[in-house]
């Protein structure tokens, strides 16, 4: 009987340790994982999904290639730099995250929904680094619109409503630039009607003087002087 219940207990600690290696692999289906000298790399964002105007920051664990050892310090020789899409990149200062041996983190508040760029430069142990890391499939998540998982009620993201006045300004500014050109066209429009108005009754006047002149002229008795 005992030695049944020892087996069992065997059989389920070997289930639970051919387990754990899946769960890893799950946790880092979000991250790109890439070898750079004898270190290895993984990089994607500290919180899954990215979302706008959510608290986030760069995650980056760094081990040893041929032993897993984490790399400790690396903070100290190593830079970040987060762009977005083909934009200009704008440093970030990359700290060790307690707690999380290996593990580095950028804090950032991404204010656009798309693809996020990663750069890291400097030195590990004396080997160089100048490796960028880009969010999208197959390597780690693009940010994404909050509005995606709002429930019940959808509320903007600030970034999200301040484009969404930006663009309502927009409009009202060319509404405007189009009343103003309409205006114009109908002052315009206006003034020309009554200058041929005017024409129109000046040739008018003008017919009937000499219509009327022509009349007196032929009317005088015959001998008298014109």
């Amino acid at each position: 009987m005992t030695d049944t219940i020892v087996a069992r207990l065997a059989g389920a600690l070997l289930a639970i340790a051919c387990l754990l290696p899946l769960s890893g692999a799950t946790s880092a289906l979000a991250h790109e994982r890439r070898a750079i000298g004898p270190y290895t790399f993984v990089v994607g964002f500290i919180g899954e999904p990215a979302l706008v105007g959510e608290p986030n920051g760069i995650d980056l664990k760094i081990t040893r290639s041929d032993s897993g050892e984490a790399v400790l310090d690396a903070e100290k020789t190593l830079k970040a730099k987060i762009a977005f899409g083909g934009g200009q990149p704008k440093d970030f200062p990359l700290h060790a995250r307690f707690g999380v041996p290996g593990g580095y983190t950028a804090d950032i508040i991404p204010t656009k929904a798309g693809s996020y760029l990663f750069t890291f430069t400097g030195t590990i142990g004396g080997v160089s680094v100048n490796e960028v890391f880009e969010s999208g499939p197959g390597r780690f998540s693009d940010v994404e619109p909050i509005e995606k998982l709002q429930f019940p009620d959808i509320v903007l993201a600030p970034a999200s409503a301040s484009a969404s006045a930006k663009r309502a300004e927009d409009r009202a500014i060319q509404a405007e630039a189009i009343a103003t050109a309409l205006s114009e066209r109908v002052a315009s429009s206006e003034t020309l009607a009554m200058a041929g108005i005017g024409a129109g009754v000046l040739g008018i006047a003008t017919s009937v003087a000499a219509f009327v002149l022509g009349r007196r002229s032929g009317n005088r008795p015959v001998g008298q002087p014109k």
